[in-house]
């Protein structure tokens, strides 16, 4: 079904909006290819516009720790003015250092956040106690939630599954396939491996265009397990989604296509997913991929990377 124009649409009040379904093809592969679409939510509550966990876990490590060093030094300022205010609630033992009574009260707090305790200067006024306890008891959650972002983040699953740039449509037993090539780039093993291919079309519902998705049957959905590569395969056959694509390959230029690839870590236990998403331009029809497993001349296994994405004609 060819996109709509603004004539075909059954409201042309609804033809400039984007329905909740609706996305922008751009914005699926987007998302698909780096997990993070740009999207500004208006009208949203704030309280579930802060969600900070889920903003932490979404940080790059660069990020996370540039976060993690201002909070910690700001921290420390902060209990260093509190200490300030009383000059005389921090003592010294032995020879001070040569430095003013604010950073002498700066150190102090990051040896009493860190549970340091060099000995060297310690509290003797009630004010100064009392600080101390407070900043004990919060330098302990600080540095508990600190740690479980950093756990969370380590322990989270992740897979190095690289899918092929390109598909291509060849003929399969008389019936012309699409395929896709994944390959497992740890090469280790992932059991109970599970494929799905799913169309994103424009179409019509309740008298509003929509985009939705469109599940694509494939020659084999599931493997037990998956060391190397997989080439997922759909056969275009009359009972395809993809079968109006046979009678004119240039004309689904909105159309797309998302691939997802699941599993069983073997190291981990945890399953772990991998996607990618194609557009038309993507596909090349009458091609081939070009073979990249061969054996060493020391009868190692070897997967040439460099051709992954490279396809051939015929």
């Amino acid at each position: 079904m060819p996109p709509p124009s603004a004539a075909a649409t059954p409201d042309e009040s609804l033809a400039p909006a984007i329905g909740e379904d609706m996305i922008g093809p751009s914005l699926i592969r987007q998302a698909v290819h780096e997990g993070d679409p740009k999207v500004r939510g208006v009208g949203m509550d704030r309280r579930l516009a802060i969600d900070i966990y889920y903003r932490l876990m979404r940080m790059t490590w660069l990020r996370l720790g540039g976060l993690f060093v201002g909070v910690f030094l700001t921290f420390n300022l902060v209990f260093a003015g509190l200490y300030k205010l009383d000059p005389t609630g921090l003592a010294n033992s032995g020879q001070a250092a040569d430095a003013n009574l604010f950073w002498r009260d700066f150190f102090f707090s990051v040896h009493t956040v860190a549970t340091i305790g060099y000995g060297n200067t310690y509290p003797v006024s009630l004010w100064a106690n009392i600080v101390v306890i407070a900043e004990i008891t919060l330098g302990i959650v600080f540095f508990a939630l600190t740690t479980g972002i950093a756990f969370a983040r380590f322990s989270r699953p992740t897979a190095r599954i690289l899918f092929s740039r390109r598909m291509i449509v060849r003929m399969v037993d008389g019936v012309p396939t699409l395929m896709l090539r994944a390959a497992n780039q740890r090469h280790n093993m992932i059991y109970s491996a599970e494929a799905r291919m799913s169309l994103m079309v424009d179409g019509e519902v309740g008298g509003v265009w929509m985009r939705r998705f469109v599940d694509l049957p494939l020659t084999r959905e599931k493997s037990p397990m998956f060391a190397l590569t997989w080439t997922i395969m759909h056969p275009i056959d009359d009972n395809s989604p993809l079968r109006h694509w046979l009678a004119d390959p240039e004309a689904p230029r909105n159309d797309e296509i998302i691939a997802f690839l699941s599993g069983v870590d073997e190291i981990s236990g945890q399953t772990i997913h991998g996607r990618w998403a194609y557009c038309a331009a993507d596909i090349n029809w009458g091609y081939r991929f070009a073979d990249i497993i061969s054996n060493a001349p020391d009868g190692l296994r070897t997967i040439d990377y460099s051709r992954f994405h490279e396809v051939l004609p015929g």
